[in-house]
């Protein structure tokens, strides 16, 4: 547990026999790559789209827990990713 809390991202691999702990799995905010051809999901793009764009045209605020990237095989050589990240309301000024 000590080495979890200290990555502020965790990247996780499917795998059905593993039990995930329930505080790695709470994600407010959930954006998507949407499908792509292999090699080419724009992933870094994305997270730059979250921080640049999202979070200051948001109601919300980073709450600082781990953030999670997930990449589904969809088939014929075609994927998707997602990032998870916990999220709070911003405080009202």
């Amino acid at each position: 547990m000590r080495f979890a809390k200290s990555l502020s991202t965790i990247i996780l691999s499917y795998f059905p026999y593993i039990e995930i702990p329930d505080f790695w799995t709470k994600c407010d905010a959930i954006f998507s790559t949407g499908i792509y051809p292999d090699g080419q999901s724009n992933i870094h793009d994305l997270w730059k789209r979250i921080f640049s764009e999202w979070f200051p045209n948001s109601n919300y605020e980073n709450a600082n827990a781990p953030e999670f990237e997930m990449t589904y095989d969809r088939g014929n050589d075609m994927y998707e990713m997602e990032i998870g990240i916990s999220v709070v309301k911003k405080p009202v000024s």
